[in-house]
C-alpha cells in the first residue's frame, strides 16, 4: 500500500503519521532497520529520498583543505604517535595556524581560515596547557577564535551535547586525545564504530573539520609506520578517518632536541611525502628540509634495558608511587639500577595510562 492510501499510523510500530506521512517516532516514513517489506512505501519515493541524485553527482564539491596538502576539510583527521613524541605539540601547530593564517611549519599553505578552533583536552590541567598557549602564541586569540577546555574546567562536555552541536558550524574541533571522547572499550569494534558515528555527527553538525590525537602501541615496528601499528585499539579507529599523520622522534633518548619525523599513513584522497620538522622554546615547530628527503630512524638505533634490569625498575616504580623522581633515580642507583629522571618520568606515565600506577598516589 503506497503512503497516502487513507494510512494515518506507521505500518512498522504503529506511530502516529505527520501531515508528511513521516513516522513521528522517527520522523521518516521508512524504517532504516528493516531487513525487508518496503511494500507501504513507493519505490520511487524509496530511490529518490534514500539515494544520491544524478544532478548532486554532478554538482559534488571537489575535495578541498583547510590547510594544503595536511587537513582536508570535511573530514576527519589524526595525529598518532607514542606517548610524550609531540603529538599535542603538533596539533597546538596546527591550531595557531588555523587562528592566525600563518603556514604551518613554516611550509604548508592555509587557504581556509575556520571562524573558529575548539580544543578539548581533559587530560591537562589548566596551568601547564596555558604556559603552551603563551608560547606558542595563542594567548591572545582566546575566545576570540580559540576556544579550549582542559581537565580544570567545570563540569562535562559530551560531543553529542546539543548546545555544543550549535557552536560547531565554522569550526574545527581537536579531541586530545581521542580516548577520552570513547565510551567503552578501543579494542571493540562495536564501541568505536559508535565513536565514529559521533564524530560524523561533528561533521553534520557543520564542523569544517575533526583533529583527533591517539596514542600507538608500545609494539610499534621500528622497521615501519604504518596505519596499523600507529592507532592503538580496533581498526575501525583508523578506517573512518580521512588521513593520519604518524609521528615519532628521531631521537627518543634527546626529546628535547631531536627532530621530529611525519608521515601520512592514509593517504585517501590526497598525495604527500614525509617530512620532519624541529621544536624550539616557543614551542613553534619548523620545516627541516623540503619533503620525501627524510627517513624514519628506526628504534633499535636506541636500544634500552641493556642490563637487563627494566622490569625490576618499573616494579620498584609501582612499588614507590609517592616517591620523586630524584628519590626514585637516587634509590636505584644504590640498587644498581641506573635510570635517568627523562627514563623514570616517561614509565610512571605509561604505567598511569596503562591503569598500573594510581594516578592519585603518584608524586
Amino acid at each position: 500500500m503506497a503512503i497516502g492510501d487513507g494510512v494515518t499510523t506507521c505500518m512498522v510500530c504503529a506511530a502516529p503519521l505527520d501531515a508528511e506521512w513521516n513516522c513521528t517516532r522517527i520522523g521518516s516514513p521508512v524504517h532504516h532497520d528493516m531487513q525487508e517489506d518496503y511494500g507501504f512505501v513507493d519505490a520511487e519515493w524509496y530511490f529518490s529520498n534514500m539515494f544520491h541524485t544524478l544532478e548532486e553527482t554532478r554538482n559534488a564539491p571537489p575535495v578541498t583543505f583547510l590547510i594544503k596538502g595536511f587537513l582536508q576539510r570535511e573530514g576527519v583527521t589524526a595525529i598518532a604517535a607514542p606517548v610524550r613524541e609531540r603529538k599535542s605539540l603538533i596539533a597546538l601547530n596546527i591550531a595557531h595556524s588555523l587562528v592566525t593564517g600563518e603556514k604551518l611549519f613554516g611550509h604548508f599553505e592555509v587557504v581556509g581560515k575556520p571562524k573558529r578552533v575548539i580544543y578539548l583536552c581533559p587530560e591537562v590541567s589548566l596551568g601547564p596547557f596555558v604556559d603552551r598557549l603563551r608560547k606558542i602564541g595563542l594567548e591572545e586569540w582566546v575566545n576570540n577564535r580559540f576556544f579550549y577546555r582542559t581537565l580544570s574546567a567545570e563540569g562535562h562536555l559530551r560531543l553529542n551535547d546539543p548546545m555544543f552541536m550549535e557552536t560547531l558550524p565554522g569550526s574545527v574541533v581537536f579531541l586530545d586525545t581521542a580516548i577520552r571522547f570513547l565510551d567503552g572499550d578501543e579494542n571493540s569494534s562495536k564501541d568505536v564504530r559508535a565513536f565514529a558515528d559521533t564524530i560524523f555527527a561533528l561533521l553534520k553538525n557543520g564542523a569544517e573539520a575533526v583533529v583527533l590525537l591517539h596514542h600507538s602501541p608500545k609494539s610499534t615496528d621500528d622497521g615501519m609506520m604504518t596505519l596499523e601499528n600507529a592507532m592503538r585499539g580496533s581498526g575501525d579507529m583508523g578506517a573512518f578517518l580521512a588521513s593520519c599523520w604518524g609521528t615519532r622522534l628521531q631521537d627518543p633518548t634527546d626529546p628535547y632536541k631531536s627532530a621530529s619525523f611525519l608521515s601520512n599513513l592514509k593517504q585517501r584522497d590526497f598525495e604527500s611525502e614525509d617530512f620532519e620538522v624541529t621544536c624550539g622554546p616557543d614551542c613553534r615547530m619548523h620545516f627541516v628540509d623540503k619533503p620525501g628527503t627524510t627517513v624514519m630512524q628506526p628504534r633499535h638505533r636506541f636500544k634500552s634495558n641493556k642490563d637487563g634490569r627494566d622490569a625490576e625498575a618499573l616494579e620498584f616504580l609501582k612499588a614507590n608511587p609517592k616517591m620523586s623522581l630524584r628519590d626514585i633515580v637516587y634509590a636505584m642507583k644504590e640498587r644498581g639500577i641506573v635510570r635517568g629522571k627523562s627514563w623514570v618520568s616517561n614509565q610512571r606515565y605509561e604505567l598511569m595510562q596503562d591503569g598500573k600506577l594510581s594516578t592519585d598516589n603518584a608524586v
